[in-house]
């Protein structure tokens, strides 16, 4: 099915719709034109084109992988602050904590409370809120990936903003691996279980037999949103190597082309060398177009 897909991408349309392209014709013109018209000089121009659209693709595509990376470094920092908020919680609500221990647990509840605080708003008052759904979106559309023609993007992103389906475990219980907490209400949530003047003065049975509910929510959302971002890397990255191995096929074609190849041969010679480099990608191969336009948007704005 991939070199299927591969073969369908990667054929004399494509080197013909580049080639219009590059000369100044509209890439719509390619539909009607022969392939018998795409030979010698003018293939040769489209291979060095397709290579120069493939290499600002993976440009594209490695700042999306930035966004990606950046935003599950601070949310692996958030689960590791909220995995050691919930650990002082459950101390606070022993029985033998005396009130002077109670006090400091609070105080060290409050600091790591802080740092989230802090965390969160340095990934979201940027240029770049890295905790936003659709900011994310356009990066990853900016790059030729787009969550709503690339199933496997839409379903890892879907984690962002839907709450995990409810299942039937073995046992007979209803089981869900996460939950609906917004990224956008984690301030809040928290910051409303830390400040509330209606809170009973009893450190240990008032306020943090509250916050462990709240916590435990937050958590979740974390873990869930950090599996999510780690498709989304994984998928990002087979777009990269398959981007990679089409742009260098491209040109190594280009430069080992004696000047009588048909524009068929040369398709083929594309398809075989990036099946050789990139097989295990080739469920990505649906892709290669998107992202070379993307590529070749790219360089077009990069030149006005």
């Amino acid at each position: 099915m991939a070199i299927s897909s591969l073969e369908r991408i990667i054929n004399t349309t494509l080197l013909t719709k580049i080639s219009k392209v590059s000369s100044g014709t509209s890439a719509n013109s390619a539909r009607s034109s022969s392939n018998n018209e795409l030979s010698g000089q003018a293939l040769y121009n489209s291979l060095r084109v397709g290579a120069q659209n493939f290499a600002a693709s993976i440009q594209l595509l490695n700042g999306s992988a930035t966004f990606v990376n950046l935003s599950l470094d601070t949310t692996e920092k958030l689960l590791g602050m909220v995995t050691k908020l919930e650990a002082i919680a459950n101390k606070a609500n022993k029985g033998n904590v005396s009130g002077t221990a109670a006090k400091q647990l609070r105080t060290d509840f409050n600091s790591i409370s802080d740092d989230f605080d802090e965390a969160i708003e340095k990934a979201t008052k940027g240029k770049q809120d890295f905790f936003d759904i659709d900011q994310l979106n356009g990066v990853l559309g900016s790059a030729g990936l787009d969550p709503e023609k690339v199933s496997e993007l839409a379903l890892a992103l879907k984690r962002f903003t839907h709450p995990a389906e409810p299942t039937i475990g073995s046992d007979g219980g209803v089981v869900s691996e996460g939950n609906p907490v917004p990224l956008a209400d984690f301030q809040r949530a928290l910051r409303a279980a830390i400040v509330d003047p209606d809170d009973p003065t009893d450190e240990r049975s008032g306020f943090f037999g509250k916050v462990k509910s709240e916590l435990k929510d937050i958590r979740l959302q974390l873990e869930t949103n950090i599996k999510a971002l780690k498709d989304t890397t994984k998928l990002i990255g087979e777009n990269i190597t398959l981007v990679r191995a089409a742009g260098f096929a491209f040109l190594e074609v280009s430069r080992e082309m004696t000047g009588s190849e048909s524009a068929e041969q040369i398709a083929e010679q594309l398809r075989q060398r990036i099946r050789s480099t990139a097989r295990p990608v080739l469920g990505q191969a649906h892709n290669l177009e998107p992202m070379m336009v993307a590529g070749m948007t790219a360089l077009s704005d990069d030149g006005k």
